[in-house]
């Protein structure tokens, strides 16, 4: 799942970027998704709940986010994929989709993104989004 709080607008890739409202703390699925999400929160927790692992991605200037997994038909027809590696993966990534940066000459911009794994420990191993982004600010990444 790839935690947020709040109530987010998206837009879906699959569905001609059709404009859709989300509410609550977590963003699950079993199918293939496409979405961006549009004024995310600056801070995203990802929590692998099979691998009881825990990631944390934090951005700067990007205001958007990407989830995105292509599950068993399009993984079988890209190329460079795995026809199971979509069991194993989550695309997750910041960007600025809805307002692209537009610069004049002379201007200047910056945006970053971090990613950071969570120890288990260091959150006492339990998997909850507020928690896991607590601990992940304590880690000043």
């Amino acid at each position: 799942s790839c935690g947020r709080i709040g109530t987010l607008d998206y837009l879906d890739n699959l569905q001609n970027k059709e404009r859709f409202t989300e509410q609550g703390d977590a963003i699950t699925f079993d199918t293939e998704v496409d979405w961006i999400y549009l004024s995310a929160p600056t801070k995203i927790a990802i929590l692998d709940h099979e691998k009881k692992r825990t990631f944390a991605i934090s951005n700067d200037g990007l205001p958007d986010a990407v989830v995105w997994n292509p599950w068993d038909k399009k993984a079988k027809a890209l190329a460079d994929f795995g026809d199971d590696e979509y069991k194993h993966m989550l695309c997750v990534e910041t960007a600025a989709i809805e307002k692209p940066i537009t610069l004049t000459p002379g201007e200047q911009w910056r945006g970053s993104q971090e990613l950071c794994a969570v120890p288990p420990s260091y959150c006492g191993g339990l998997l909850d989004v507020r928690k896991v982004l607590q601990c992940a600010e304590k880690m000043h990444y």
